[in-house]
């Protein structure tokens, strides 16, 4: 059976997850040294991000319950665009520092942080697109099945 683009793009998060996986692991060890309330901010995101690691992998192979589908992508959504909103700010204030206009030769600042935007950005919107293609995809079946026709 063909993977639904929902399936592909979880596929596609759970790579990149296990590439983040690293400087996650990173931090939460740096984290345990420094006993704060910071060091309980960076375990919620770990666990969260762990979490949603788990959904992506059950999911991409076909053995997430479809009831999960939602909380999945708008709970990947809300986990990215909780990373997006400091990244934005930053290249904002990036922007408006730079009174002679010349943002390019900041030390390379400016496309670092963008490159972060960047990539928020295109999580937030995979996640909420793959959502709607699964809700379009349920309202489908849901009306094939009203009118008795079979696929």
């Amino acid at each position: 059976m063909e993977k639904t683009y929902s399936q592909k793009v979880a596929r596609a998060f759970e790579i990149a997850d296990y590439i983040l996986l690293i400087p996650a692991i990173l931090g939460a060890v740096l984290a345990t040294l420094t006993a704060s309330v910071l060091a309980l901010a960076v375990y919620a995101v770990f666990v969260v991000g762990v979490i949603l690691l788990v959904g992506y992998y059950k999911h991409s192979r076909g053995r997430l319950d479809e009831s999960y589908f939602s909380a999945l992508w708008i709970g990947t959504a809300i986990y990215n665009l909780i990373f997006l909103l400091p990244c934005l700010y930053y290249a904002s204030t990036l922007l408006q520092s730079r009174v002679d206009g010349n943002w390019l030769n900041s030390n390379g600042d400016f496309l670092f942080i963008l490159l972060f935007v960047s990539g928020y950005f295109a999580a937030v919107i995979f996640s909420l697109k793959a959502h709607f293609f699964e809700k379009r995809k349920k309202y489908i079946e849901h009306q094939i099945s009203i009118k008795g026709l079979t696929t």
